[in-house]
């Protein structure tokens, strides 16, 4: 064979072994991010909770190359409206612990969980009363045990041939910072505007916006159990109501319903997802109420929710993460916590809020339900069909 023709061949063979690689390398870590995802549970949802609540900074540190992680993480939440920095590890424990204060939040990234520079800072961190939440590939590391919140970013082998460099392992924390700043934008409300405005200049046309709003995503982070839901359960004091109890002189028991509430729900069912009502009290506007909203299932004077929501799967043949529970109390908190989603009030109890993986921005009484209804809608792809004969009828009247 010439020698050209033997060049030619071995550039091919070289070609073909490095794309092989390539896809092999890219098709690994989009396996690892696609295994995380399933396993992402109420920690993420409790630290998202945590970053929004904040009323410091988040700081973030790490080693190595989770430190360059950590650098990009913290640049994201400062441009998606989140007051964030990178610190050294060496930094906090040379004097820069002064730059940090019992409002702030610590997100540590050490992919062993046992960088020695990072551990050292735990002791410190904590005597100055400022929360702590990792990410780490171990779940039984030191640093993992020692925070308040621990996320996993375990793989199940790096993409490196060797095994050696961080790749796989890197690229989930990466992705776990995105998805951390992201759900913080959405509880936000972060809009285009205030993106413009952290970044010197409208990035908007505003000539070119439609005429119509978009449609209201749903939470990034609950968007696939949304899509599951098929029975969407409700407290009635606190959730359906404002939390207000009028009694008669004759002991007769009055509430105030909210009107937008009870077409969501009508709007709801039409759309294929059942209703529910478990109430700790007994009334019997309640009653009629839950008949005219075409709620499915009615349990009244239920004490012990968790037991009439065992009631309920059993009665309806859906399995828990296939239900909803709306409320506002600790009583509601055992069932809340077996259902697919727990959806709160923001005048709900401390606990239920810190517990709830969507708290609504209506109240109480308020539209809080019709809220949560339209959330459900439009993730199963249902609102624009529901909302579809208001328009004709409106187009017509015209």
């Amino acid at each position: 064979m010439p020698s050209s023709d033997h060049q030619n061949a071995q550039s091919q063979a070289s070609t073909a072994a490095c794309l092989q690689l390539a896809r092999a390398t890219l098709s690994h870590e989009a396996d690892e991010l696609q295994a995380i995802v399933s396993q992402l549970d109420h920690a993420f949802s409790d630290a998202v909770r945590r970053i929004v609540q904040c009323k410091g900074r988040v700081v973030v540190t790490g080693m190595g190359k989770s430190g360059h992680l950590g650098g990009k993480i913290a640049s994201t939440f400062c441009s998606t409206g989140t007051p964030a920095f990178f610190v050294h590890p060496h930094d906090i424990s040379h004097g820069d612990l002064g730059m940090l204060g019992a409002d702030d939040i610590v997100l540590a990234l050490s992919n062993s969980g046992e960088s020695p520079e990072v551990l050292a800072l735990v002791a410190p961190l904590k005597r100055l009363g400022t929360y702590i939440i990792t990410i780490t590939a171990n779940k039984a590391s030191r640093l993992a045990n020692a925070a308040d919140i621990h996320l996993s970013a375990q793989v199940s082998k790096e993409a490196c041939p060797l095994g050696l460099a961080p790749t796989a392992s890197t690229t989930v924390a990466l992705a776990l910072g995105d998805a951390l700043a992201l759900c913080v934008l959405d509880q936000r409300d972060f809009s285009a505007e205030q993106w413009a405005e952290l970044h010197g200049g409208p990035l908007v046309n505003r000539s070119q916006q439609p005429s119509q709003a978009a449609p209201v995503p749903a939470h990034f982070a609950i968007q696939t159990q949304l899509q599951a839901i098929k029975l969407l359960i409700l407290d009635v004091d606190g959730v359906m109501t404002d939390g207000g109890l009028t009694l008669g002189d004759d002991g007769q028991e009055y509430k105030t319903f909210h009107a937008h509430d009870g077409l969501g729900m009508k709007l709801l069912k039409a759309s294929g997802v059942e209703l529910a009502i478990i109430t700790g009290r007994t009334s019997e506007v309640v009653k009629k109420r839950a008949l005219s909203t075409g709620v499915e299932h009615f349990y009244q004077g239920a004490e012990d929710k968790l037991l009439a929501f065992q009631a309920l799967l059993a009665a309806s043949g859906l399995r828990p993460e296939q239900c909803a529970f709306m409320g506002d109390d600790v009583v509601d908190l055992p069932a809340m916590l077996q259902c697919g989603i727990a959806f709160a009030v923001p005048n709900a109890a401390d606990l239920v809020l810190m517990h709830a993986h969507y708290v609504t921005r209506k109240k109480g009484g308020h539209g809080a339900v019709r809220e949560v209804c339209e959330l459900i809608m439009r993730a199963q792809g249902q609102f624009d069909l529901q909302m579809a004969p208001f328009l004709i009828q409106s187009k017509l009247s015209n």
